[in-house]
């Protein structure tokens, strides 16, 4: 299981090894779909700090621990290339560079790139059923207008009506 103790020791690791010390906060970001990390910059004058580092809670439930460790150095990579120049550098050459120096095989970490974990079978609170021949139709996770009035529906397969099935 990821927590933020568990990512912010691998980011004390990770740019400990370009000789930066991590001392920002880590969090969680549940809101994060299309982006798998984020590293935070503060402009103070004429120079960037970095101040945080994000990363997303659907990548630690679905990905693999690789992946999500590959996300780790990446969002590190930038967090050290900003601190030792402090410069923005998004995914340029200097920013490459210190991916190479932390170990990241990946200096543009994309959707394509993320292996997933095989998804549990899904519980669902509702199961509905064909009376006529006894075949599964799916599931909901609330209670809907199948789910309240069944007696208002018939199925496709056989035109019977629906069974609603409460799991839990």
């Amino acid at each position: 299981m990821w927590t933020v103790e568990r990512i912010e020791k691998l980011c004390i690791e990770y740019c400990g090894r370009c000789n930066v010390i991590f001392d920002s906060p880590v969090k969680i970001n549940g809101r994060l779909t299309k982006t798998l990390g984020r590293c935070f910059y503060e402009k103070t004058g004429s120079t960037w700090n970095p101040v945080r580092i994000e990363i997303s809670k659907h990548l630690l439930e679905t990905a693999t621990d690789k992946s999500i460790e590959e996300v780790i150095m990446h969002e590190c990579a930038h967090y050290v290339a900003c601190a030792i120049t402090h410069e923005h550098h998004g995914h340029d050459k200097t920013f490459r560079y210190y991916c190479d120096k932390i170990g990241t095989t990946n200096n543009s970490v994309y959707y394509d790139d993320i292996e997933y974990k095989k998804p549990e079978k899904m519980v669902y609170k509702y199961t509905l059923r064909c009376t006529g021949c006894g075949q599964t139709l799916g599931g909901r996770h609330r209670a809907c207008k199948i789910t309240q009035n069944p007696q208002f529906y018939v199925t496709k397969c056989c035109g019977a009506s629906v069974e609603v099935i409460q799991n839990w």
